[in-house]
């Protein structure tokens, strides 16, 4: 099973999400900032690459705090989210096309990447 990352990125009450361009694997999809695992490469290591890459920002990762299991493509998948921090560095969108800050249930009304809402979903709960 690959894992892939998802970073909670938190303004107060609010999550960072950015919105993927449109055509492509889950073109328009909103989704966490985060990515695949590499060969070898530590979940947090990856993170941090990820959000180096896509957003152009340094990212101190925290403790993971929720899970999903999820099919993508034929192959198995384990997200795993995990709290992140955050200079107050400019976002350089350099894969997406959009970002907002979102509360969980303004989120989990967009159209999100079905994998980040199940981890979204099941953060919602344990919250409850």
């Amino acid at each position: 099973m690959r894992v892939s990352t998802a970073a909670l990125i938190r303004r107060g009450e609010h999550l960072l999400l950015v919105r993927r361009p449109d055509g492509g694997d889950l073109g328009g999809c909103w989704e966490l900032p985060g990515g695949k695992s590499d060969a070898g490469e530590a979940p947090a290591q990856a993170l941090r690459r990820e959000l180096r890459e896509e957003l152009g920002i340094e990212a101190d990762v925290g403790r993971p705090v929720g899970e999903a299991r999820f099919t993508h493509q034929g192959e198995c998948y384990l997200l795993v989210g995990y709290e992140v921090t955050v200079a107050d560095a400019e976002i350089e969108l350099r894969e997406h096309e959009a970002s907002g800050y979102y509360t969980i249930g303004e989120a989990l009304a967009l159209d999100l990447a079905p994998s980040d809402a199940s981890l979204l979903r099941s953060l919602a709960v344990s919250r409850d």
